[in-house]
């Protein structure tokens, strides 16, 4: 069987299940942590839009720096809280093409988080800072494990809902009853 999603998801290892729940209800809770921490961070990034300062000098570059960043991480943060609802309302209701586009974007999100963890921790022994704390790089490499454990599961539920439909759809082709006795 062909899978028709891209080779991508093939390289994502399969759960058979959520610690000993099913792979739907980790699918649901994982949607609903990324939810939470979604809504917490866009909060979180209010508060930073309302303590930069009002006036724009297009020379500041320190300032547009930071409005940029902090504009990028509300909209990450806005784009991701929109995709883990669409992702519940597929889980829930086991609707491939709702589940998909969180798997890519959690794919890309987890790759990007990969590639900056490495960058920072190479830097700050580059550059040999003592205000980076090991509890910090502990911290920030358990979250990135979180997400990818989260992204596995309903990677896992996806495929699982595949081929379950790919089966229902070779049983549905087999209502030709003519076929069956043609020896």
């Amino acid at each position: 069987m062909k899978s028709k999603f891209s080779s991508s998801l093939e390289m994502i290892p399969r759960q058979k299940s959520f610690a000993c729940l099913s792979l739907k209800f980790g699918s649901i809770l994982s949607g609903l942590i990324i939810i939470l921490y979604s809504v917490f961070a866009l909060a979180q990034c209010f508060v930073a839009f309302g303590m930069l300062p009002t006036e724009l000098d297009p020379n500041d570059w320190n300032i547009i720096f930071a409005y940029s960043v902090v504009f990028v991480l509300t909209f990450t943060h806005a784009f991701t809280l929109f995709l883990t609802a669409l992702m519940l309302a597929g889980v829930i209701r086991d609707k491939l093409k709702l589940i998909r586009p969180w798997i890519v974007w959690t794919s890309i999100q987890v790759s990007v988080s990969v590639i900056m963890f490495i960058f920072w921790s190479t830097m700050s022994v580059i550059n040999h800072t003592n205000d980076s704390s090991l509890m910090l790089f502990i911290i920030e490499f358990l979250s990135l494990m979180v997400r990818f454990y989260m992204l596995m599961i309903v990677a896992s539920f996806y495929k699982q809902l595949e081929e379950g439909f790919e089966e229902t759809e070779r049983l549905r082709g087999a209502k030709d009853f003519d076929q069956w006795y043609s020896a």
